[in-house]
């Protein structure tokens, strides 16, 4: 029995001696983590593949892990000084990554001194950057002008050799977060925006202006051509009128000569005496001699009888 209980204390001995052994003497490495072995201080080999590694216990052997994952960083706010002397205010974001996990150790040490490194890289980046390009480039209304995209571009390929250099980190995306004005330059911001929206309004109304006379001429154009042509087919009409009631005028003289003096003297009266007209005249005077009530001679065609029955 006491062979036993000796048997199981050794066993559980040695259980508790590997565990502590492996304890000291191993560690893992995950797959979103990368390491560094240093002995007595000095690194030894770097670990960026996840797995199972060896070391010796400390304080021989230290191992430094940091974590791979993307990490995003927002610059501090602070002003920015354009080619044509306009200030704006560019914070930039940062998308970043350990790479080099012993050049990163031997740089800064821990992932906190990251932001502030970053931090001066990418405004000293910026900075130079919006030295070279105008304020109208980067709120221009028109896209052909608009150049945030390609200073976005050339911040990232600027600062990232830097840090992966320096630091031992991939920049994997930067670019501003927004554009903000000082409150000394939203009066010029506004201003531009008005002379810009007043251009294109006289451009606008200039070229309606423009339109509308090119209407207008070609209206009255067309309007007299029609005005003539209305004209010349009236006085077609009102001679080939006139001429058609000669000729009648002309039988019916020639047929009735008195009956066509009779309806020329009426038509004179209806001409000389219109509404509200008053005349002093000797109703003798023809036509006027129509006004009396005399009867009017009757010719044989109208009576319908003939010179051997006077008595009818």
């Amino acid at each position: 029995m006491s062979r036993l209980q000796t048997l199981v204390r050794i066993l559980i001995a040695l259980a508790v001696a590997a565990f502590l052994g492996f304890v000291m003497c191993g560690f893992q490495v995950s797959s979103n983590e990368c390491a560094v072995l240093t002995r007595f201080g000095s690194p030894v080999r770097t670990f960026t593949t996840p797995g199972l590694h060896l070391k010796y216990p400390w304080p021989i052997d230290h191992v430094t892990r940091f974590d791979r994952r993307l990490r995003f960083y927002d610059t501090r706010v602070s002003e920015a000084l354009t080619r044509d002397k306009r200030n704006v205010i560019l914070p930039v974001f940062i998308a970043w990554r350990i790479e080099d996990p012993l050049k990163f150790l031997q740089a800064l040490g821990t992932p906190e001194a990251a932001p502030s490194k970053l931090d001066s890289l990418a405004t000293s980046a910026r900075n130079a950057l919006l030295g070279g390009y105008d304020f109208q480039q980067l709120v221009a209304t028109d896209p052909g002008n608009l150049k945030l995209t390609e200073i976005e571009t050339r911040l990232t390929n600027m600062i990232a050799p830097q840090a992966l250099d320096a630091f031992g980190i991939v920049i994997e995306q930067s670019g501003f977060q927004r554009i903000a004005l000082p409150e000394a330059n939203t009066t010029y911001v506004f201003d531009r925006m008005r002379a810009e929206r007043g251009q294109y309004a006289a451009k606008y109304r200039a070229e309606g202006r423009q339109e509308a006379e090119e209407l207008r001429a070609r209206t009255d154009a067309e309007k007299t051509v029609l005005l003539a042509e209305a004209a010349k087919l009236a006085e077609e009409t009102r001679g080939k009128a006139e001429a058609e009631a000669a000729h009648i005028y002309a039988e019916a003289h020639a047929k009735y000569p008195d009956f066509y003096r009779f309806t020329r003297e009426l038509e004179s009266l209806r001409k000389v005496t219109q509404s509200n007209t008053t005349l002093i005249l000797d109703t003798d005077t023809s036509p006027f001699d129509l006004l009396k009530s005399s009867p009017l001679p009757v010719t044989p065609e109208q009576s319908g009888s003939d010179d051997s029955n006077p008595n009818r």
